[in-house]
Parts: C-alpha cells; structure tokens; sequence
C-alpha cells in the first residue's frame, strides 16, 4: 500500500472526529460509521471536508483500504465488532484499533487475518498532536507495520512504533509512571497539585521537547544521572494503586475546580502548545544522531 486513499472510522465517540480530520487531510476520503447514523453524521460534520457519513453495512466498506476502529475501551465490544464487519473488509484492507491498552494479540483473535491487524493509538486531540503510536501484535507482518508508518507519513505524523505488544504500550506506560509518582508526591504531602503541575509543564515537558529522556542523560553526563538514579531508583513507587486517584474516580471528581470557560481556554491553549511543538520536534530530529552502535545491537 503506498498511499492510503479510502479510509473508514468506525465509531463516534470523543476521538472520531479528530481521526477522521486526519485522515482527510492527508488526502484520504473518509467514511465515518456507527451504530447510530445521525451520530455518524455529527462526527462528521465536526471533522469537515472530505468526510462523509454512512451506515454500518457491507457496501460502507467497498474498496476501504483502511479500517480504524474507535469504539469504547471493551474488549468484547471490540471482538463483537470485528466479527460483524471481517466478511465486509477487502482482501488487503488494513483493520487498526485506537485502544489505549488492550493487546493487539489478543483482540487479534478470531480474525481471519491477524498480519492485517494492528493498533494505531490516536493522541487527543488526533487531528493536532503530532505523533501517532503503531503496535504490532504477535501475528502482524512487517509489511502492515511498514504500511502504516507511510500513512503516518501522509498524515505529517511521527511513528511511535511498539515492537512488542506489553500492556499501555509506549505513551501510556511513561505517561502512567509520571502519573504514578505525581500522585506519591501529593498523598505523602511533599508538594501540593499546582507546584507538582508547575515541574512538569515549566520544568521536564519545556526540557523534554528539545531533548527525550535519554537525551536529556547525554547532554548532562552519564556518570551524573548513575549516581542520582541509585539513589532515587530504589525509593521510587513500585505500586500502581493510589488512593487519592481511586477516591478521585468513584466520586468522579477532578483535582481542579474548573469552569467551563476556564476548560476551554486550556483547551485551546494546549492546542496551540501542540501545533507549536511539531516544528520544535522536526528540529529536534533534524539534530539528533543516531543511537549508539551499542543500543543498535
């Protein structure tokens, strides 16, 4: 496949309509299907040009060249949906997931070509961020991921590419650990919400988008971050359990008192971040050499 041309979104949740404007705007024509058309046909009027909407049936499918699938994070709503649409799909039709987690390998089975299936996981918002994250499963080929790293490509996307198949993948597992030890940091009292928010967004992420983590340990010294790295390593949270965070998501709460005018204005803000962040992140790649012959190996 050297360029996708036909693409479909199944589903019409909070990701669709920024797929399906990345799908578009790499040339693609795009249909978008759900359950519900007048849902469908919302997502798509969101998403604009060169999106259509029609209904869950064999003929939405004709001549489609890739399938992504968007639909709630459930295994078995998955594997239902699969089931229903794999008669539909042509021979050489690409079938992706935009699961945050699950196993590629496991939501795999049951299909009739699982070199054909993999995960191509969105950041929100798709149609802004700048990277797109590829995972094969134990039975995809290497031509399917060699195919959607070139529709990266058409997208403007950089490849985030999970040679393994491991739970979270690459983004969430960082995101998560992050996560995992901003909250030890809140619950055991060393730092309030905003001043651990302010290290991250002021301090790592300004640092990060110049250089990655390893990176960051080569322009300050190897020998430096050993020393620190035995003395930190051994004390950071080795549990994924917080009570603050599970607390959080019973009473559904949020950790800021936010106003729907103060939401949007962040909204928009990291929007604008996002976009700007792509030219810093094709300079940072344009200045970067290659791994080491040792990491290569």
């Amino acid at each position: 496949m050297s360029q996708v041309t036909d693409a479909a979104v199944i589903g019409t949740g909070r990701m669709a309509p920024g797929i399906a404007t990345a799908f578009a705007r790499a040339g693609a024509r795009v249909v978008v299907l759900g359950r519900s058309l007048e849902r469908a046909r919302a997502v798509a009027r969101l998403a604009g040009r060169g999106v259509e909407a029609r209904s869950l049936e064999p003929a939405s499918l004709r001549g489609v060249e890739l399938v992504l699938e968007t639909v709630v994070e459930d295994a078995d709503v998955k594997l239902d949906l699969y089931a229903r649409i794999q008669p539909w799909l042509e021979r050489d039709a690409l079938l992706t997931t935009n699961t945050s987690g699950l196993r590629i390998s496991e939501l795999a089975n049951g299909l009739r070509h699982q070199e054909a299936f993999a995960g191509l996981h969105f950041l929100y918002p798709a149609d802004v961020t700048g990277v797109v994250e590829i995972i094969a499963g134990d039975a995809t080929s290497p031509g399917t991921i060699h195919a959607l790293r070139g529709f990266a490509a058409q997208m403007g996307k950089a490849p985030i590419v999970a040679r393994r198949d491991v739970p979270g993948f690459v983004w969430n597992r960082l995101q998560l650990a992050l996560l995992r030890e901003a909250l030890w940091l809140l619950d055991e009292g060393v730092a309030d919400i905003a001043t651990i928010d302010a290290a991250v967004s002021d301090g790592l992420a300004a640092r990060w988008l110049a250089s990655g983590p390893f990176a960051t340990v080569d322009l300050g010294g190897g020998s430096t971050w050993t020393r620190v790295a035995a003395e930190v390593f051994p004390r950071l949270v080795s549990s994924s359990a917080s009570e603050t965070l599970r607390k959080l998501g019973e009473r559904g709460g949020t950790f800021y008192e936010w106003t729907d005018d103060a939401l949007a204005q962040l909204t928009d803000l990291r929007a604008r971040v996002l976009a700007t962040s792509r030219e810093v992140a094709t300079e940072r790649r344009r200045v970067t050499p290659p791994p080491s012959a040792a990491e290569r190996a």
